[in-house]
């Protein structure tokens, strides 16, 4: 008996499901017509016409009603409701093709030709977001030196961000993201001029970003000794770098004589007795070595390199000539050594270089759009393994993620 239950269960249920799927292929009406198909064979009778028709002989009613009739049959035709509805799905058809709007354009203004390299350490803290505007934070800076590149950098560095990613060609943990523009350090990599052919800030100098343009950046350095006198230079972007390089000591030409300034102001000529194209405001009690070889007049032509390089003319009366053979010390600022950050810990996680390059998210989530790549050769610390996804620290912490993130790699990934 138990057997035969269950069948006829599978019976019943299929039963319905049979009428369902009936009613569903079918008109609402179907399940009522098998009854009135008996009845339709007798309501043939409406073959009845040919009596009406018997009527119809009546020729004088048939020509009125036939011609009323006629035009109305043809008006109620449908193409009116045609072309109405075909135009409908055309119209509703289109929405459909019409493209998604585009996105924003990004903040920078310097062009894709603009990318400014080096290493240099960033402010402790500085944070690093996923997006030129709003967006969330992917990376912090630990203050150690960073291998960077700088583009995309917009007309306002001190109000909106420029992309940085933390590369500079070699292998690294390179993190792909938006900063403030103002807060990553920028040096001049050659000498870039003030006042052409006579006065131009060093090479080596440190510099402050105050805009930018296609192609160019504006910056401003302040000159040391001087009564907080700064000075602003515009160039291509291949004048900057961010890494300090080596300063170019002053060539002191062999038979040369020094001169110090005696006066707080000192202009700089473009000739003897020419125009001035720049002065000097300086502390007072402070005073700068230039070297002549050359003096005309009441004219010293004089040369200097330290912040700036000058190379013009100056009124002897504004110096104080050194006695001959007479040499002194040339002042070079000193470069600040940074500690860096250490990873401090009783039982330190594994180091390992990777083989090829690893895409690396902010989440474990295969759908999160990655945020950087752990380049092929670079050192990394394996810190942890959960559900597939290996979170890892660049060797040298240049960068670390927020306290909610973290550097993700797929476990199966990670390097031996």
């Amino acid at each position: 008996m138990s057997k035969t239950t269950p069948s006829r269960r599978r019976f019943t249920t299929a039963l319905p499901a049979a009428l369902l799927v009936a009613g569903c292929s079918s008109s609402p009406q179907s399940p009522e017509a098998p009854p009135r198909a008996p009845r339709a064979t007798p309501a043939r009778p409406a073959p009845a016409p040919p009596p009406l028709t018997a009527a119809a002989p009546a020729p004088a009613p048939p020509p009125p009603p036939a011609p009323a009739h006629a035009p109305a049959p043809t008006t109620a035709a449908a193409p009116p409701p045609a072309p109405a509805h075909a135009p409908a799905p055309t119209t509703a058809a289109a929405p459909a093709h019409v493209p998604a709007p585009a996105p924003p354009p990004p903040s920078g203004v310097t062009g894709p030709g603009c990318v400014i390299r080096g290493s240099s350490p960033i402010a402790k803290g500085t944070v690093l977001y996923d997006a030129p505007s709003g967006g969330r934070p992917i990376a912090s800076f630990t203050g150690n030196y960073t291998p960077m590149s700088l583009s995309d950098i917009p007309a306002d560095p001190s109000a909106l961000r420029a992309k940085l990613v933390t590369s500079a060609g070699g292998p690294n943990v390179r993190i792909e993201g938006y900063a403030t523009a103002s807060a990553v350090p920028l040096w001049s990599a050659r000498d870039i001029p003030l006042a052409a052919g006579h006065v131009w800030v060093a090479s080596s100098q440190k510099l402050g970003l105050v805009s930018a343009a296609p192609g160019a950046l504006t910056v401003e350095v302040t000159i040391s000794g001087s009564n907080g006198q700064s000075v602003r230079a515009t160039a291509a972007c291949e004048a900057f770098a961010l890494s300090r390089g080596a300063p170019v000591p002053m060539a002191v030409p062999g038979n040369g004589r020094g001169y110090l300034t005696k006066a707080q102001s000192v202009d700089i000529l473009d000739s003897p007795n020419g125009q001035s194209v720049f002065t000097l405001s300086l502390f007072e009690g402070v005073q700068k070595l230039f070297w002549s070889t050359e003096t005309s007049g009441a004219f010293v032509h004089v040369t200097y390199r330290s912040d700036l390089v000058i190379d013009g003319w100056a009124r002897a009366s504004q110096l104080d000539p050194l006695k001959k053979g007479e040499m002194m010390d040339q002042y070079i600022p000193p470069e600040t050594q940074v500690a860096g950050a250490k990873l401090l810990s009783d039982d330190p996680p594994r180091i390992a270089t990777a083989t090829r390059d690893i895409a690396i998210r902010a989440r474990r989530d295969e759908k999160e759009r990655p945020i950087g790549v752990v380049e092929s050769g670079a050192e990394i610390y394996i810190l942890e393994t959960v559900a597939g996804w290996t979170n890892v620290l660049p060797k040298k912490l240049y960068v670390v993620p927020p306290e909610e993130g973290g550097f993700w790699i797929p476990a199966s990934e990670t390097p031996r």
